[in-house]
């Protein structure tokens, strides 16, 4: 019961709750770019290779720490009227929608290097959005609140997920791709309310020095112990997921599901479960600590894989479907959830965009860089070896927990 209590309690703060809106706003240009494209392409006749390689315009979540101390620093109009990390947020969502639109006119087929480079300002936008979320996030929540603003945080992620994957390809058995991203753009308004919504510290004059500006910040993570062990954790146990997650919605186009099927299934069936998962994952970090959490959950992901090999060596089962799926997402949600809050706690107030943007960036290493080999192995390989092989990846990252090789210890072990 007194677990019960705090639970509400945590749930009725008023500071945790534009982190949902933020969910939302934050993660549909990273899936409008990063995997309903990939299914756009899918339908276009555009081959694997080249799908997989545009993974690489995710890019800029891999490098944001060069820019992320632009966010901790440095005033931008209104600045001194919205707050410093508000403003910077506002600009990035009207750029994104800018994008958008203008993606929506264009045509796969014949325009791929320009389809990139506008996916290229998308990714940029949505990395430096995230920045602004990720610091707003560890400033003004301590304790549960950064759990339960996180898990709200990632519920809205799964929300704008819904919208911009299974929405779109929902749209898009009815209406041409046009109009459907365009309509899909409006999700990043949800945003502009939302930080509103959040009462950010009194902007501080702004630092000009190199060392206050750049170097202090990673001197302060990089002095303490073990802090390359934790870099070389935080890929480790990325890595298997980043490699069969852009592949996923081309592997069920390829063994023959249709649109509707997709958006039912994985779409909006699957985006519920892992608001389920990311709300258990909540529960389950007030109770347990976060090394058996890591730990567990990363075995389960080599079963996750080997669920995958399995629906590609059966077929287009629905039934199936809906069973990969049901493990899958509610895996996804749980270790989302923990694998945030995990690394948040490892960034100080005082430079919270830059530390939090530093580990994310490594967090995004597999995905944007070794990712865009995905296409290739699954073409080569067939889609059961590729999903085992990914599963194998993870025993690394397991075996790093085992011994305790996860670098620094962060406020709860």
């Amino acid at each position: 019961m007194k677990f019960l209590n705090k639970l509400i309690k945590s749930l009725c703060n008023p500071r945790v709750w534009p982190f949902l809106g933020l969910g939302i706003a934050s993660q549909a240009p990273v899936n409008l770019i990063g995997g309903t494209l990939k299914y756009w392409f899918s339908t276009e006749g555009v081959d694997l290779s080249k799908i997989g390689l545009f993974s690489l315009v995710l890019i800029p979540y891999a490098v944001k720490f060069l820019w992320a101390p632009l966010v901790d620093q440095i005033n931008l109009p209104l600045s001194k009227y919205l707050g410093r990390k508000k403003t910077w947020g506002l600009v990035c969502q009207l750029l994104m929608i800018g994008f958008l639109f203008l993606l929506s006119f264009s045509h796969p087929a014949e325009q791929i290097g320009y389809i990139f480079s506008l996916c290229l300002g998308i990714a940029f936008m949505s990395a430096t959005q995230d920045i602004v979320t990720d610091a707003l996030r560890i400033d003004t929540l301590d304790g549960d609140e950064l759990k339960q603003g996180t898990t709200l945080y990632l519920a809205g992620c799964r929300l704008g997920q819904l919208a911009a994957v299974a929405g779109m390809i929902l749209l898009s058995a009815h209406i041409a791709w046009q109009y459907a991203y365009q309509i899909s753009s409006l999700l990043v308004v949800i945003g502009f309310v939302s930080f509103l919504g959040i009462r950010e510290q009194k902007t501080k004059k702004e630092i000009i020095s190199l060392e206050e500006f750049v170097i202090k910040p990673l001197k302060d993570m990089i002095s303490r112990s073990r802090f390359g062990t934790l870099c070389l954790f935080v890929i480790m146990y990325r890595l298997c997921n980043c490699m069969l997650g852009p592949m996923a919605y081309p592997f069920y186009y390829d063994i023959g599901f249709t649109a509707e099927q997709i958006s039912i299934v994985s779409g909006t069936f699957g985006v519920f479960v892992t608001m389920g998962g990311v709300f258990l994952g909540g529960l389950v970090m007030m109770k347990f600590k976060y090394r058996p959490l890591l730990f567990w959950l990363g075995c389960l992901e080599i079963f996750t894989s080997l669920a995958f090999a399995w629906l590609a060596w059966l077929g287009p089962s629905m039934s199936a479907f809906f069973a990969v799926i049901l493990f899958d997402n509610i895996l996804a949600g749980m270790g989302g959830a923990v694998w945030v809050v995990y690394l948040s706690n490892f960034c100080c107030k005082k430079f919270s965009a830059t530390q939090y943007a530093f580990l994310s960036a490594i967090n995004m290493v597999p995905l944007s860089i070794l990712a865009g080999a995905s296409g290739w192995l699954a073409d080569k390989m067939g889609w059961p070896l590729f999903f085992t092989f990914t599963g194998w990846l993870m025993i690394p990252a397991l075996w790093m927990i085992h011994k305790n090789w996860i670098g620094l210890k962060p406020n709860q072990k």
